[in-house]
């Protein structure tokens, strides 16, 4: 079947009156038109698409897209629907990509720190000390991991030989001062020295092999206490993995759902948004879940107080409220 032909090529001047004509209020026609240049029609439209009319059939019901299944829109703008309101939505947007990451990697480099000493202090008790046999190699050793991980797959690698695949090619990329004198030196890598060649992915995928014993180490260590809940840590760190990927590449996390409901633990901090679908499909659920860990590493941390006053400024775009990014009403 052929593809159906792409819409024609316009320039900004043509973008603007576009714009205009769909009852977007426009007070600089010259800024608009900057802006566009700087940031791309089709990137901002992600911002003023909730100012778009939801389309309605006869009896005043919302029509909804069969492919999006969300409210259908009229490509006209809703009254009062201001450019640069629009822009300073985007510009709150960057703002707030670059507050996550800030989050992101206090909790990134604490969790592979807790990785690095729970693992290394080793499996076994020295007979007549009862006390943890050090293992700085233990990130080679497949004792640790869970024995579903090591089992091979018809014709592909185990999960555990996939990770140790993709983690040499990390080693061997690594321009990290203390990997590259290992390597010179021909010593061997502790556990200490090879998670700085981590990122996020193989420290949360590594997180996920591990044998509930050592999930529940890290777990106590970051203020989730219940033995039977390790899992909430792991669909914590894919989330945040997502996250740290949209911040990392500019990509809008305003006005994101995700399709799965975020785990919580059982732990009273959570009792009001247990229940709120929208908050645990969206950026805030995220949020609360990067404080919890954030207040375990620094309790004094003024993070989410910098988060909420981002939030407050959003700017009165039609359509654009609060609840796009799952703050509870």
């Amino acid at each position: 079947m052929a593809l159906i032909p792409p819409k024609e090529f316009k320039h900004y001047e043509e973008l603007v009156s576009i714009l205009s004509q769909r009852g977007m209020l426009i007070s600089d026609r010259e800024r608009a038109k900057r802006k566009l240049a700087q940031v791309g029609y089709y990137r901002l439209s992600g911002f003023w698409y909730p100012a778009r009319v939801i389309e309605r059939d006869e009896q005043g019901a919302v029509v909804e897209c069969p492919h999006l299944k969300r409210p259908k829109r009229h490509n006209d703008f809703a009254p009062n629907t201001k450019f640069e309101e629009v822009f300073d939505l985007y510009l709150l947007d960057k703002k707030l990509r670059i507050a996550m990451l800030d989050g992101l990697e206090r909790i990134e480099v604490f969790v592979r720190s807790v990785i690095a000493h729970e693992l290394g202090r080793g499996k076994r008790k020295e007979a007549g000390t009862g006390l943890d046999i050090p293992e700085p190699l233990a990130w080679k050793d497949s004792e640790y991991i869970n024995g579903k991980f090591l089992k091979q797959r018809a014709h592909k690698p185990s999960v555990w030989d996939e990770w140790q695949n993709k983690h040499s090619k990390l080693i061997e990329r690594s321009r990290e001062d203390c990997i590259v004198w290992h390597k010179r030196n021909n010593k061997e890598m502790p556990f200490w020295v090879v998670i700085e060649a981590w990122d996020f992915g193989t420290m949360s995928k590594y997180y996920g092999l591990l044998n509930n014993k050592y999930r529940q180490r890290i777990c106590a260590r970051l203020g989730i206490s219940n033995k039977r809940e390790t899992d909430v840590l792991q669909a914590w760190l894919m989330e945040m993995n997502i996250l740290r990927n949209r911040c990392a590449h500019h990509a809008r996390i305003w006005n994101q759902q995700s399709s799965k409901r975020l785990s919580l633990p059982s732990h009273e901090k959570f009792d009001d948004i247990r229940d709120n679908h929208n908050t645990l499909t969206r950026l805030y659920g995220v949020i609360r879940a990067m404080w919890f860990l954030i207040e375990q590493i620094g309790p004094s941390s003024c993070w989410m107080k910098e988060v909420e006053s981002l939030i407050n400024d959003l700017p009165t775009v039609p359509g654009c409220h609060k609840s796009s990014i799952g703050l509870p009403s």
